[in-house]
């Protein structure tokens, strides 16, 4: 009887328990750079990698957005790691409360990107997800007044950076949890709080209707394994 009998194609081992011990990627290709990602997706494109992360919540509401998501971006799948302890969600225009353990009601029940949300739980707690990172830049349609939107992107940029010239001047100042900021004079913001961080919710005050993207060629990325928010 012959066992573990193997047939060598070029560098890569025909037959195998351990193909990529061999030379082949996860889809089975002999030198292929395919990789696993922590969703299970084989492939080489890494704009679509699943990163683990983490949003801290303290007792009551917390201001929040969602830099990644999974393919089910519905309230009861992403805040089912809190159980009991999250109430709902409430963000511009809507809201959505559990009212049984994984039943959620309400007009907005599912988590988008350009959204801030504010979560509500009983106790301090810790949300985390695994999930892909937006891959293509978000236009946000802010109207006259307030308006509560994400910070999309993992990582840490100046408003003033973020913004682009042609609207900055509309933003009259922005709040998050715990600190705001105000532009004084065109291109002068002050505050507590006068940079975008990945994972929080912010307030934009705006002073007239306004589309834009975020410009992000000076944002400072963050560990985007496990990191927290």
């Amino acid at each position: 009887v012959i066992k573990n009998l193997t047939i060598r194609v070029g560098n890569c081992i025909a037959e195998g328990e351990n193909l990529d011990a061999y030379g082949y990627d996860c889809s089975g290709e002999c030198g292929g750079t395919a990789e696993l990602d922590e969703c299970g997706t084989c492939d080489s494109n890494p704009s679509n990698d699943c990163i683990s992360y983490c949003l801290e919540l303290n007792s009551g509401a917390n201001l929040k957005s969602f830099y990644a998501l999974p393919e089910d971006a519905s309230a009861a799948s992403i805040m089912s790691p809190l159980g009991a302890n999250v109430s709902g969600i409430i963000t511009e225009g809507g809201a959505c409360s559990q009212i049984a353990i994984g039943t959620y009601v309400g007009s907005h029940c599912e988590i988008h990107a350009e959204h801030g949300y504010w979560v509500l739980v009983t106790y301090d707690d810790s949300l985390c997800l695994e999930a892909i990172p937006h891959s293509e830049d978000i236009e946000y349609n802010l109207h006259s007044g307030a308006n509560l939107i994400s910070f999309p992107y993992d990582g840490t940029i100046s408003m003033g950076d973020a913004l682009p010239d042609n609207i900055e001047v509309a933003i009259t100042g922005i709040i998050t949890e715990g600190g705001a900021c105000t532009q004084i004079a065109q291109n002068t913001w002050v505050g507590s709080q006068c940079s975008f961080i990945g994972g929080k919710g912010y307030w934009v005050i705006s002073n007239m209707d306004i589309y834009f993207t975020f410009e992000l060629n000076s944002t400072t990325r963050s560990n985007k394994t496990n990191s927290k928010k």
